[in-house]
């Protein structure tokens, strides 16, 4: 690769990397050009030329950040064996990322709450991206006579609440303590460790199972 190519693709990855690290330290509303590209050590040129416009950057921002997790989902669908067991390693692979990318996604969750429009546009094409594919997967079990004949959403909803639903409660206890630290502390605990998710799962999962897993 030409040395001139290089450190394009060079720059281009450090503001990347900068804007990351200023989102998880500030949150995607206080992102700016400037910013972004004082922690890249790049001047406002390099940041034009590469994306343009501050939404351009936040867009590209966020996909890169989302790539890995649409990759691995799609893996595992196209996967051979059971779409009951398809369908349990997909829902892993979204806890995994959860877990290594609670903030920075908490933080497109708040800006597209706040309008911002890059995070709202990104939340509103998720419909058609990772819960497509799982649904798929959910229908794909129903066919197969593993899981409960039911509305596939509302099957989805269920299994995704049983990891999800207590995380979002121990977000919401970890300001004024209401019921006392050590319940808190607990609760967070077991909301956040991932051998515990995945018990959770595979006990939602026998709830709306036909026969044996």
């Amino acid at each position: 690769m030409p040395a001139s190519t290089l450190n394009t693709v060079t720059t281009r990855n450090r503001l990347l990397a900068s804007g990351h690290r200023v989102v998880i330290k500030h949150g995607l509303r206080s992102l700016t050009i400037r910013e972004v590209a004082a922690g890249a050590n790049a001047n406002l040129g390099s940041f034009v030329y590469h994306f343009g416009t501050r939404d351009a950057f936040v867009e590209e921002l966020i996909e890169r950040w989302y790539a890995p997790l649409l990759v691995r989902v799609s893996k595992v669908a196209a996967e051979d064996g059971r779409p009951m067991g398809r369908l349990r390693s997909a829902i892993l692979q979204l806890v995994d990322f959860s877990v290594d990318n609670d903030v920075f996604m908490g933080r497109i969750l708040m800006a597209a709450a706040d309008n911002d429009k890059p995070a709202c546009d990104f939340v509103k094409s998720l419909a058609g991206r990772h819960p497509r594919i799982l649904l798929q997967l959910v229908a794909a079990a129903q066919a197969d006579g593993a899981l409960l004949d039911d509305d596939p959403m509302q099957v989805l909803c269920f299994l995704l609440a049983s990891v999800a639903l207590p995380r979002l409660v121990a977000a919401a206890w970890q300001g004024p303590s209401l019921f006392g630290k050590q319940l808190s502390s607990a609760l967070s605990h077991i909301a956040r460790d991932r051998d515990r998710m995945a018990q959770r799962l595979d006990w939602a999962m026998r709830a709306v199972a036909r026969g044996e897993l």
